[in-house]
């Protein structure tokens, strides 16, 4: 291993004990800390209790050392210019230092990367040469890492504590004090990284805790609290392989100064650009007590599809979303950029947010810098001579699950289109006849994806198809039962706009339909029911036989561990299966058969209208 790359991080890591830290008056910090009601009422006359809160709050505090995040600061800049393009970070007109000086500011961005903490903690440092309080879990607390998170800014928590009483009123005590003293903070609210490039649900322990820690301090000294929504997209990320074992059913290993170490083999990959985006912020209304836990979810919520609506569309996901419609094939590069400039037009029309180097004008010029990255990284193969003509780029083969995790980024964007596609390729072969029909299979479409994506609601859903529909045909159609009165001529117009994305989620379509067949397996052999081990064995199973048929499943994405669970998910939901103390148990196996049936049905019959071949 080649450790000369290691110089400044070694500089670096003699820093950790040789600056003192500028704002840690850990006196002050115990007094506010222990004086916090809660935690006050429960350690009284429990001295043992009391040591143990202090103890508590060294190991979660943060040491931060002004000179030393300059110093870091400096690291950075060297070291960040050797893995990325660069870091693009857009405040969307909101400065939020001068925000934090009549508020108290919470960020709350998604977490695709352990990189995130270094990304979002140096770029506001030196936008705002003003530090970030970053909430980080206690599994990066390790040699060398640890310390030197610490001292920028990092505090630790664990990754579990629920049955530690005092350890959770410490951590909220500390997140009062944080309150108190004005300090911005940040915290990852899916609660831990996404696997598979999603948006994972909020998790709502932090959101009520810093709610209840604001709600402590006196009116008359209280700001406003305000959460910061941030969206974070990477155009590659540094552990892809890591996280596709995890997805295939591997455990997931634990960080260590090893793994630090091994760090080192990043300097021969290509990571691209870093993409921040800062949402509308969301202010935190009066405390309801009474209501506390809905007013919290309804918050943690805004903040999460505030997130997502900002999720920009990059120049690598752009190009996952093409190069993954082919199940094995090769596109040659004019195919590839024809259908890249419909979806960046597509985009454009509908306001999916996009990166600024996806824009006409720059297309282009980005997407021949991500293919050099993906061929680079060994993801992407060129077929042919590149010196002539006839290049061909596809995906390797077992390089696509982590491609997906780049397109599921951004896959929530459009949903909508792919339903309409099918809901129109029904409409052709006679499966839809009337707006009854329509109306259902939309709903029934929506129910499916929910299991997968947070989606907009029913009226929102109606409404943007609609949008899509009216600009397709060149005038306004308002109602459903209008689209039952267009001409052929219209119909085939529609999907002339959205065949682009007819492919977009049929690797999920595919998993359901696998589900199925595994349940339909498993209820002739487990009478009784079945545990969630043997269905995922059995799953697999079904999966690869199927695979090799090669008849209705093409996408090797099709299968994961999280994508097999949320199938299930789905047939449970529905009554097909009964979920009973671990236990499960196809309760309808007509419904069943007709899921399969329409599935298949689904898959086998689409329409392959798509004018850019």
């Amino acid at each position: 291993m080649d450790f000369s790359k290691l110089g400044n991080f070694a500089k670096l890591g003699g820093l950790i004990g040789g600056i003192p830290s500028f704002f840690d008056n850990f006196k002050e910090m115990e007094e506010i800390v222990l004086n916090y009601p809660k935690l006050k009422d429960r350690i009284a006359n429990k001295e043992e209790d009391r040591e143990k809160a202090i103890k508590n709050l060294k190991e979660i505090r943060a040491e931060l050392s002004l000179p030393f995040l300059r110093t870091f600061e400096k690291f950075l800049d060297a070291s960040l210019s050797q893995l990325y393009d660069g870091i693009n970070f857009n405040d969307s007109g909101n400065n939020l230092k001068e925000l934090s000086l009549k508020n108290n500011i919470v960020l709350v961005p998604n977490h695709q990367s352990h990189a995130d903490y270094v990304a979002i903690n140096y770029i506001y440092f030196k936008k705002y040469q003003s530090p970030l309080f970053v909430a980080g879990g206690n599994n990066l607390n390790i040699f060398p890492i640890g310390p030197l998170f610490r001292r920028s800014g990092c505090f630790f928590i664990r990754r579990t504590f629920a049955n530690d009483i005092l350890y959770k009123l410490t951590l909220e005590a500390y997140l009062h004090y944080m309150l108190v003293k004005g300090n911005p903070i940040e915290f990852f609210f899916e609660g831990g990284r996404s696997r598979t490039g999603k948006l994972l649900p909020p998790r709502y322990g932090l959101y009520q805790m810093l709610i209840e820690a604001h709600n402590s301090i006196p009116e008359k000294d209280r700001m406003p609290l305000k959460f910061i929504p941030v969206s974070i997209v990477h155009e590659y990320v540094p552990e892809q392989k890591s996280l596709v074992r995890e997805l295939e059913g591997g455990k997931k290993k634990k960080e260590s100064a090893g793994q630090v170490f091994g760090l080192v083999r990043l300097f021969s990959y290509q990571f691209g650009n870093v993409h921040i985006n800062v949402g509308h912020p969301v202010d935190m209304p009066p405390v309801d007590l009474d209501n506390l836990k809905t007013q919290t979810q309804k918050l943690a919520f805004e903040c999460f599809l505030e997130v997502g609506k900002n999720m920009r569309v990059t120049p690598t996901s752009l190009l996952a979303m093409i190069l993954l419609d082919e199940p094995t094939g090769a596109l040659k590069w004019e195919e590839i950029l024809s259908k890249a400039r419909h979806i960046v037009a597509y985009c454009q029309k509908f306001n999916v947010p996009i990166t600024d180097s996806i824009t006409p004008e720059n297309l282009e010029k980005s997407l021949e810098r991500s293919i050099d990255i993906l061929i680079g990284n060994k993801k992407v193969e060129a077929i042919g001579n590149p010196n002539g003509n006839h290049v061909f780029y596809s995906i390797k083969d077992d390089s696509r699950k982590e491609i997906l995790y780049f397109k599921n980024t951004v896959l929530h964007h459009f949903l909508v289109p792919w339903i309409v596609n099918m809901g129109w390729v029904n409409l052709f072969s006679g499966h839809i006849t009337n707006v009854d029909d329509l109306k259902k299979f939309f709903i029934s479409q929506r129910k499916q994806l929910m299991h997968e994506f947070y989606l907009p609601t029913v009226k929102e859903f109606l409404n943007s198809t609609l949008e899509i529909v009216s600009d397709a045909v060149g005038r306004e159609v308002k109602t459903l039962e209008e689209c039952m009165e267009l001409s052929h001529k219209e119909l085939y117009q529609i999907l002339q706009k959205v065949s682009l994305f007819s492919r977009a989620c049929n690797y999920l379509m595919e998993a359901y339909y696998v589900c199925g067949l595994t349940l339909t397996a498993l209820s002739k052999e487990y009478k009784e029911g079945f545990k969630m081990e043997t269905f995922l064995k059995k799953y697999k199973e079904v999966f690869e036989s199927e695979r090799k048929l090669k008849r209705i499943i093409k996408y090797a994405e099709s299968y994961s561990v999280p994508l097999s669970k949320s199938s299930l998910q789905y047939f449970v939901h529905t009554g097909i299966v009964a979920s009973n103390s671990g236990y499960y148990a196809v309760t309808d196996s007509q419904k069943l058969a007709d899921v399969l049936t329409k599935v298949e049905s689904d898959l086998s019959s689409q329409l392959s209208i798509n004018l850019l071949n």
